[in-house]
C-alpha cells in the first residue's frame, strides 16, 4: 500500500477503523468510535484502549498514518442504539470566537480549561440573551458561553461561543489561610445585568459581576477578548466585602469555624431586593442588600427544642445545611445535611428560627426542589425519608415538616445508605425526580399523594440488561434539568454517561417502568467532570467544567438548531 501525503483525514481514520476491526476483540469493537473521537480530538497521545491487542494494533497503525496526519481532523461521531433511541457521542475540538491571532487565542482558554475544580456551578441569563456562566473556584476567570452574535463567533450558529473574563489580581490570590485560589466562591444567581458568586472559601467578599457591561462590550468589539487583560476586566468584576468587623453581629472571627466552606447555596427573596446565603461552616446567614450593594449577617436563635449550649454547638458544626430553596411564603429554607433542624430565613423581617430536630451530624438531605404544590421535597443523603416542608403561608411552624417513607422497586436490592441522592429535578409531569449519587434507582415523589419509589436500573453507558447488575460508581450524578422534550438530564460527575429519564406524564401503571431510565453517551474516566447543567433557550444543555478541561453540550431531541432529528447528542467542546 502506497499513503499519499495528501490523504484525507477522514481517510486516514478510515485506516484505523479497518485495523482495529480486524484485530480487536469484540469489546474493543465495542469501543473503537470513542476511541477513533478521542483521536480526531487529542491525537495519538490521550488515546485510551482496554485491549492489549488492540494497542499493539493501534501503534502499527499509527506508525502508518500519524506522520501523514498534518492536520485536526473534523469532528467524529459515533452512534449506538439504546432501548430504540439514536444517540450520538461526539467529541470535537472547542469551537472558539477567536480572530486575529486565532491559534494563540485558542490556546489561551484551552490553557484556562486545564485544571481541577476550575468552576463550581453558575447561572443562566434568561432575562437577557441566554448565556451561561460559571462560578470561578480555583480558574482564575468567569468563563462565559454565550450565542453567538454575528460570524466572527463562529461558521456554526447553532454552537455556543466560549468567552474568559479574568479575575482582578485584588481577587485571584485571597482565600483561605495558605490555600490560595482555591474554592473561592460556589454557586451564583444572576439579578438583572449582574452575577452574583456565593463566598465559600473567599475572604475577600461575595463576587459582582457585571454582565450587562460585558456583553455590550463584546458587542461592540467583536474582534477583541479579554482573555488575559486584568485591567480590561476590572470594569466589569468586583466583590461586595463581607460585614466589617467589631460588632456583634459582622464580627468575622465569630462567623465561621474556618474560614472554609462558608455558605453554601442561596436564594432571592420574592421581591429580588436580597440574596440569602445558607450557611455551612458559617455560623450566620449572609445577607447581601441589592438595593444599597452592601452585606450583613442573620443570626440564628435556638429553637425551643434545645438549650444554649446544644445550640452553640450546632452553630459549630460544619456541613450544616446544603442548599437554599424560596418558598411560597417568601422565606428561604436551608437544608438540613449535618444540622439537625430545618433553617428557616424570614425575608419580611431577616429573622431566622430552626424547625423540627432531625439529629445532628447525621448528614441527612442534600438540596431538594419546590413543587407546584407549594411543598420542598428534600433528598435523602443518608436520611431513609424524604423531608417534605409545607412552605405555603399562614401554617404553623410545628406543622410544616412531614418525613416520607421511601417505598422500593421489587427488584431493587441496593444496599448503599449512604450519599444515595443528592439534587434533583422537577419533572414533566410536575413530580420530584432525585438523581442517584451512590444509590443505583432514581427517586420519584408524587405531589399529589406524597408516595416516594424507587425505579430504574443506573447502568454504566448503554448497557440495556435486564436486572441486577448496577452502576456502583460513587458520585455518579448530582442534579438534574428538565429539558424541552420531557426527559429529565442529569450531567456526570463521576459517571461515564449522561443519565436521561423520561418524566412525560403516562399512566400510573408505566410511569414506573424501568425502561424510562437510560444512561447515554461514553465520556472519559474522570472524577467531578462538570458541576451543574444549564438549560439555555434553544434546548441545548451545557456542564460547566470542573476536573474535565471540555464543555459538556447536550442536544436532546427536538433542539431548536432541528439537526439532529429523533438523537440524543452527547458531545465534549
Amino acid at each position: 500500500m502506497i499513503l499519499r501525503r495528501n490523504l484525507s483525514a477522514s481517510t486516514l481514520i478510515l485506516l484505523c477503523h479497518l485495523r482495529i476491526t480486524a484485530e480487536a476483540s469484540p469489546y474493543v469493537l465495542h469501543r473503537r468510535a470513542s476511541f477513533v473521537s478521542a483521536f480526531h480530538r487529542n491525537g495519538a497521545q490521550d488515546c485510551i484502549v482496554h485491549s492489549n491487542r488492540a494497542r499493539c494494533s493501534i501503534r502499527r497503525c499509527f506508525r502508518l498514518v500519524l506522520p501523514l496526519y498534518l492536520s485536526r481532523a473534523p469532528p467524529s461521531t459515533s452512534s449506538t442504539n439504546c432501548d430504540h433511541l439514536q444517540i450520538t457521542t461526539q467529541v470535537t475540538p472547542a469551537r472558539l470566537d477567536a480572530n486575529g491571532d486565532i491559534q494563540n487565542d485558542e490556546e489561551q482558554i484551552q490553557q484556562i480549561l486545564t485544571g481541577r475544580h476550575k468552576w463550581l456551578g453558575g447561572a443562566v441569563d434568561n432575562a437577557g440573551d441566554g448565556s451561561v456562566y460559571g462560578i470561578p473556584s480555583h480558574s482564575q476567570h468567569v468563563i462565559c458561553l454565550s450565542p453567538p452574535q454575528n460570524n466572527h463567533d463562529s461558521s456554526n450558529n447553532s454552537t455556543y461561543q466560549v468567552h474568559m473574563l479574568p479575575l482582578p489580581t485584588s481577587l485571584s490570590g485571597k482565600s483561605d489561610n495558605g490555600k490560595k485560589n482555591q474554592f473561592k466562591w460556589l454557586r451564583g444567581i444572576i439579578v438583572g445585568e449582574t452575577l452574583f458568586g456565593i463566598p465559600s472559601w473567599s475572604t475577600s467578599g461575595v463576587l459582582k459581576v457585571d454582565i450587562g457591561a460585558w456583553r455590550r462590550w463584546r458587542e461592540n468589539n467583536p474582534t477583541k477578548r479579554i482573555v488575559t487583560d486584568v485591567r480590561c476586566s476590572q470594569q466589569f468584576v468586583s466583590v461586595l466585602p463581607l460585614p466589617e468587623e467589631g460588632s456583634e453581629k459582622s464580627d468575622k472571627q465569630a462567623t465561621t469555624t474556618s474560614r472554609r466552606w462558608m455558605w453554601h447555596g442561596a436564594a432571592l427573596n420574592q421581591n429580588a431586593t436580597a440574596i440569602y446565603c445558607i450557611p455551612s461552616n458559617a455560623k450566620q446567614v449572609l445577607k447581601v442588600d441589592l438595593t444599597t450593594m452592601t452585606t450583613s449577617y442573620i443570626s440564628i436563635p435556638p429553637s425551643t427544642l434545645c438549650n444554649p449550649k446544644e445550640h452553640a454547638n450546632l452553630l459549630e458544626h460544619t456541613n450544616k445545611w446544603y442548599g437554599g430553596i424560596l418558598g411560597r411564603d417568601n422565606a428561604i429554607y436551608g437544608i438540613p445535611y449535618a444540622a439537625s433542624s430545618v433553617l428557616r430565613i424570614n425575608a419580611n423581617d431577616d429573622t431566622a428560627s430552626l424547625l423540627g430536630d432531625y439529629g445532628s451530624n447525621m448528614y441527612n438531605w442534600h438540596g431538594g426542589v419546590l413543587a407546584k404544590n407549594g411543598a420542598i421535597y428534600a433528598f435523602p443523603a443518608h436520611a431513609e425519608e424524604v423531608l417534605k416542608i409545607d412552605t405555603m403561608p399562614n401554617i404553623e411552624e410545628q406543622n410544616r415538616l412531614m418525613l416520607l417513607p421511601i417505598q422500593r422497586a421489587e427488584y431493587d436490592v441496593d444496599g448503599v445508605r449512604r450519599y444515595k441522592w443528592l439534587g434533583g429535578s422537577l419533572g414533566a409531569d410536575g413530580n420530584v425526580y432525585g438523581m442517584p449519587s451512590d444509590a443505583t434507582s432514581v427517586l420519584r415523589i408524587n405531589i399529589e399523594n406524597d408516595e416516594v419509589n424507587t425505579f430504574g436500573y443506573v447502568k454504566s453507558s448503554c448497557d440495556n440488561g435486564e436486572t441486577g447488575g448496577g452502576y456502583l460508581e460513587k458520585n455518579k450524578w448530582q442534579g438534574g434539568v428538565l429539558g424541552k422534550d420531557g426527559f429529565v438530564y442529569a450531567v456526570p460527575s463521576n459517571a461515564r454517561g449522561v443519565l436521561r429519564i423520561d418524566t412525560r406524564a403516562t399512566t400510573p401503571n408505566h410511569s414506573l417502568d424501568p425502561s424510562r431510565v437510560a444512561c447515554i453517551g461514553d465520556l472519559p474516566e474522570m472524577k467531578d467532570k462538570w458541576q451543574g447543567g444549564f438549560l439555555v433557550r434553544r434546548g441545548a444543555i451545557y456542564g460547566i467544567p470542573e476536573n474535565s478541561n471540555r464543555i459538556l453540550e447536550l442536544l436532546p431531541p427536538f433542539c431548536d438548531d432541528g439537526e439532529h432529528g429523533g438523537e440524543v447528542v452527547v458531545q465534549m467542546l
